[in-house]
């Protein structure tokens, strides 16, 4: 297998990734939108989350076990995200691109609320955020590709093979871009994310 080959991800699956990814933009600024016009809305979601942090033993626990607990974390999320595509019709995958994306935009609308540094924020999400937002994309993608299959061939109206196909697409796209995205990701939020929000703390 050549070097193009590697790397190629099939055109349906491209098209969904860009369709996925400009949801993603528009939810966030839908997120930030409704927590500055009716904050009432998102705030209990904020608080919760805020809460799981606090009670989670991870947050004094040293990089390493943290490094390790969070690429765990994400690659089992993603990867149940990718089989949440096998249920038909219903579109699983798209509800949690939905909850990250507007937890997103309204987290940076509620520290601005707050009178907290959005430099402190972009400084504890952006760094790792490139490279794990990026492989949510591609999971979400995936995950609706093949929901999409599985949909179309219990209408009888898909290509043949075409779930097999889609499953493919999708494991190869978690093998050669998901899984070295989160690597990346969980070492710069163990590693890098702490000092860099210290800075602006």
């Amino acid at each position: 297998m050549n070097r193009e080959r590697r790397f190629y991800i099939p055109a349906p699956l491209r098209e969904t990734i860009r369709v996925t990814a400009v949801a993603f933009v528009v939810l966030t600024f839908i997120g930030y939108v409704l927590q500055r016009v009716k904050p009432e809305t998102v705030v209990p979601l904020l608080d919760a989350l805020a809460s799981l942090v606090e009670d989670n033993a991870l947050a004094e626990a040293d990089s390493a076990a943290l490094f390790g607990a969070i690429l765990m974390n994400n690659l089992s999320a993603l990867f149940s995200a990718i089989l949440l595509g096998l249920i038909p019709f219903i579109r699983l995958p798209a509800m949690e691109l939905g909850v990250n994306a507007l937890l997103l935009g309204a987290m940076g609308a509620y520290y601005q609320q707050r009178d907290l540094s959005l430099a402190a924020y972009l400084a504890g999400t952006l760094p790792h955020g490139v490279t794990e937002l990026t492989a949510l994309v591609f999971a979400i993608a995936a995950g609706l590709n093949l929901c999409r299959a599985v949909s179309d061939a219990l209408l009888r109206r898909g290509e043949k093979g075409a779930i097999p196909r889609a499953f493919a697409d999708a494991m190869l796209l978690y093998a050669r871009f998901i899984v070295p995205l989160l690597l990346v990701s969980a070492l710069i939020e163990s590693f890098v994310t702490p000092t860099l929000l210290a800075a602006f703390l």
